[in-house]
């Protein structure tokens, strides 16, 4: 028997041109899926997509069915302000998506009382209004195809194969000093994830989170402390992308995991 796979799927990705984004798309590109990488700059989508065409999905999808499946793999890229419901919109009227994966985000150090307005609004808007407009508009389709593949009745078990995925943080649990707004639009992807969990599982659309810890990144590579944030890490180490993207996989092809929160920190949170 062969392993489950994602041949046949279609999975946008949102924060595809930052480290964990462009490691769950490559990740999902070898398990079969064709990958929409949106963003809003077009130049580095276009750089993506060159790196993820040229990923060739593993080997043991042998059966002839799944080959022509692959053949018809269409990677695309759509130039997406993830924080406007209105380019949403048009994602889904150019693609029908199947797996949403929600990685747009940018980081903060500040603490709360020096940060700025215009800060604070752009820190929300990226890391969680964007991600409530997607579920909004690719969790209508998404439940749209539900319903018409069974009559209007919705399927209810996860049969349905549709699933999106939330990329929170250890900080929306552990926050530290200077991480307020942040941990904050973080924690709200959590809320998020467990209330759609419930209100799109009814139709077998499954809502999921993963929390990286401190993961090999450009956000992570010039942390002034990094030695000492690793030392506190049972595993000594920072994560790597990829380990994050087996994570974004199994919550992709798990049928049954719905409201999964699942941590991947290194033993950090029991510390």
């Amino acid at each position: 028997m062969l392993p489950p796979s994602l041949v046949g799927k279609t999975a946008a990705i949102t924060g595809a041109t930052g480290s964990i984004g462009f490691a769950i798309a490559t990740r999902f590109a070898r398990e079969g899926a064709s990958v929409v990488l949106a963003g809003r700059s077009v130049q580095k989508l276009q750089n993506t997509l060159k790196q993820t065409q040229d990923t060739k999905p593993w080997q043991w999808q042998t059966t002839t069915v799944q080959q022509q499946q692959q053949q018809q793999q269409n990677h695309a890229i759509v130039e997406l302000d993830t924080r406007k419901l209105s380019d949403w919109k048009g994602l889904v009227e150019k693609h029908e998506i199947d797996i949403l994966v929600n990685c747009a985000g940018i980081s903060q150090h500040s603490l709360l009382v020096r940060a700025a307005e215009a800060d604070v609004d752009e820190l929300i808007d990226t890391n969680l209004r964007s991600a409530i407009w997607g579920c909004k508009v690719v969790g209508k389709q998404m439940i749209s195809r539900s319903r018409r593949a069974t009559d209007g009745k919705g399927k209810g078990k996860g049969e349905g194969g549709c699933c999106i995925i939330n990329v929170s943080s250890l900080l929306a649990q552990r926050a530290v000093v200077g991480s307020a707004v942040y941990s904050a639009s973080k924690a709200g992807l959590l809320g998020l994830t467990t209330a759609l969990s419930q209100e799109f599982g009814h139709y077998g659309v499954r809502v999921n989170a993963i929390l990286p810890g401190y993961i090999e990144s450009g956000m992570t590579s010039d942390l002034p402390d990094r030695d000492e944030i690793m030392a506190k890490i049972p595993l000594k180490r920072f994560g790597e992308p990829d380990e994050v993207a087996d994570a974004a996989a199994f919550l992709a092809k798990n049928t049954y995991a719905n409201n999964c929160i699942l941590t991947l920190d290194g033993g950090s949170s029991a510390v």
